[in-house]
């Protein structure tokens, strides 16, 4: 059966995709648009000159992430192998061909001849080819929320050295009442963002706040009640403090529900269960290091 080489040049509204075969013809040579019927009606043109080459066509792209989903998921659910290849491989082979043309067909071509030479330029000690395996519907619905949990995380962080920074300039002794990981000093900033009111905090408003107890309420009521702070401006920070303060709690709510679905997809997954027996393992890092070994299995595969 013969070999057909397939390069894809991936792009955020469309992606060129170019086919040679064994004699460097070139059966297929178009840009498509990132849409799902249009990769349906592609796929079935590519059936046609397998049917008529008598051959299988593989695709190199260049990253398998981002922009090439899901183009990449529906051809690997048609049966096409797809490799991803180095970035840096690809820009050295490049270079060989510096005097041809420099656009997205270029790049979808330079791809297709990588392919080509897979056997000769791939090794053991060099790995430029790195297939594509198709994921478990469990896998995959645990690599994408944890990146969402993850960025959801990296948004906490960044809001919370923000809030710091406006407290430092109007009120740094609040941030002696304890770190602002911790949502009771969070809460208690989203409920009296404005420290010209502290001095009239009654005790039964502050035991409302999720995380303060009977017995700690009392010291904490006095240290606010008789908190300093710059006179002034305490309106126009009081907005941007719960700003701040809401959004900080709403995140950290997000956080700990994708934690239970995480959790709840985990225990669907076998290989999930089992390193979770592992001291210190949790269902994200068990899902990241499923997602590594296969990244592993499938370079010795290639």
């Amino acid at each position: 059966m013969k070999r057909l080489s397939g390069g894809i040049d991936v792009g955020s509204e469309s992606h060129h995709i170019l086919i040679l075969d064994d004699e460097h013809n070139v059966l297929y040579n178009k840009k498509i648009s990132h849409r799902i019927n249009e990769f349906a009606e592609n796929i079935k043109l590519f059936r046609k000159i397998e049917k008529k080459e008598g051959g299988k066509i593989s695709f190199a792209l260049e990253g398998k992430n981002g922009y090439s989903n899901p183009l990449d998921r529906i051809l690997l659910d048609k049966g096409f192998t797809l490799y991803n290849v180095d970035n840096f491989k690809l820009k050295r082979f490049r270079e060989a061909f510096a005097g041809e043309w420099r656009d997205d067909e270029r790049d979808s071509l330079m791809l297709s001849k990588m392919l080509k030479l897979k056997d000769y330029i791939n090794s053991e000690r060099e790995k430029v080819f790195i297939k594509i395996e198709k994921p478990s519907p469990v896998t995959e619905s645990l690599k994408l929320l944890s990146r969402h949990q993850q960025t959801l995380i990296s948004e906490k962080v960044r809001l919370t050295n923000r809030l710091r920074k406006k407290l430092l300039e109007i009120c740094p002794q609040i941030l002696e009442l304890g770190k602002l990981k911790s949502k009771k000093i969070v809460a208690v900033l989203a409920k009296y963002p404005d420290f010209s009111k502290y001095k009239k905090i009654a005790l039964k408003s502050l035991l409302k706040i999720k995380g303060i107890g009977k017995i700690g309420a009392p010291f904490l009521l006095k240290r606010l009640n008789n908190i300093d702070y710059m006179p002034g401006l305490t309106d126009i920070y009081k907005t941007i403090i719960l700003s701040y303060a809401q959004r900080i709690l709403e995140l950290q709510k997000e956080i700990e529900d994708i934690d239970k679905k995480l959790d709840e997809i985990g225990e669907k997954n076998k290989e999930v269960r089992h390193l979770k027996t592992i001291p210190g393992v949790a269902t994200k890092l068990a899902s990241r290091l499923i997602e590594k070994n296969k990244g592993v299995r499938s370079q010795h595969l290639t």
